[in-house]
């Protein structure tokens, strides 16, 4: 239990420490990337600086979390190497696998804390963010203009080409009715519609196709339970959608302005993306003791980045094909932790059979 603390302790003291200092370097470099823009708003320098820093850094600690992770076992491994340490838990009784699995439980512990952050401070960060620089950066400003989205409501399929006002002015509306057989039997186009009093106000509004019954209809309506809620969404990225938004709005109304598998890999990608701080220590772990007895640590080091940067292609590489549908979303998202976490495993059990 001592040793298991000590290791513990070693690991997260480094973990925390490069968190904060990979953080902040990129923090700067983001800043000096941006400053100008943001100061191009015309609020308070001061205010607005600090503002863009505190709606980044979320997204920056959610990205370099993995990163921190992977240096943080690296160099508590090394250090205790070096010092015999290892050497001493080994005598001790303490097996590799033993080691490693102690530095994989803190991984997960430390996943599931990073998937609630991400879960409820980046995404709504995010979205701050994103709508401010919607503005042009001004203090208090609207956000201009949403990107067009489409819906599938009931036998309704709808398209909306822009999303004004935090979803509740919506311009150039097409509904496309389905008939039997899924064919299209009417076809409304509505110029702009604007939410008051709980309900949709529409202008323009005209039958523009479908078929010989259709035509004959009175006045076209449109009767929906969508709110100025459910479009704002719609024009936001899938980063800007937390677990349970996203899983609402793919599995139960058919949102997106992408197809359902890109959606779908996303939600995956939710899950499986803070899972990756329980395989940082494990390829951390392969470094260290398949090469602590060659005495160059800065090796082992180099070593163990390599194996994250091939995890991180392997990563993005399946995760763009998920997104083009060439993978089914579960595969792209969970393939690359699956490979890598086997493949570690096998090589840690051999190091334990051969005694290293």
């Amino acid at each position: 239990m001592i040793l298991s603390w000590y290791l513990t302790k070693a690991y997260l003291s480094r973990f925390f420490g490069l968190l904060l200092g990979l953080v902040v370097f990129l923090q700067m470099l983001d800043l000096l990337a941006n400053a100008d823009s943001v100061l191009e708003g015309g609020g308070d320098p001061l205010d607005s600086l600090t503002r863009y820093i505190v709606l980044r850094v979320p997204s920056i600690i959610e990205t370099v979390a993995p990163l921190a992770a992977l240096l943080g076992g690296l160099t508590a491994l090394v250090v205790l190497a070096r010092n015999s340490e290892i050497i001493a838990m080994r005598a001790a009784g303490r097996s590799v696998l033993s080691l490693v699995g102690g530095l994989v439980v803190v991984g997960i512990a430390l996943a599931l804390m990073l998937f609630v952050f991400s879960d409820g401070i980046v995404v709504r960060f995010n979205a701050q963010l994103e709508d401010w620089k919607s503005t042009g950066y001004k203090p208090g400003g609207e956000i201009i203009d949403g990107s067009e989205a489409w819906v599938i409501e009931g036998d309704t399929i709808i398209r909306v080409g822009h999303v004004l006002q935090n979803g509740a002015v919506l311009n150039d509306i097409r509904l496309f009715h389905q008939g039997d057989k899924a064919t299209v039997s009417d076809i409304i186009n509505i110029r702009l519609a604007i939410w008051e009093d709980a309900g949709w106000n529409l202008f323009e509004v005209a039958r523009v196709g479908g078929n010989a019954v259709a035509t004959h209809l009175g006045q076209p309506t449109w009767e929906t339970n969508l709110t100025p809620e459910d479009f704002n969404k719609l024009a936001n990225p899938p980063s800007e959608l937390t677990f349970d938004e996203l899983e609402h709005y793919v599995r139960e109304l058919a949102l997106g302005t992408r197809p359902e598998y890109y959606y779908d890999t996303w939600l995956q990608r939710k899950l499986a993306g803070p899972a990756v701080l329980a395989l940082m220590p494990l390829l951390a772990a392969i470094a260290a003791f398949a090469h602590h007895r060659q005495g160059s640590a800065i090796m082992v080091v180099v070593y163990g980045i390599s194996l994250g940067f091939v995890f991180i292609i392997t990563d993005n590489i399946l995760l763009a094909m998920g997104q083009f549908g060439a993978l089914p979303p579960v595969v792209a998202a969970w393939l690359p932790l699956a490979l890598f976490g086997t493949i570690g495993l096998w090589i840690v059990v051999n190091l334990e059979n051969r005694g290293a």
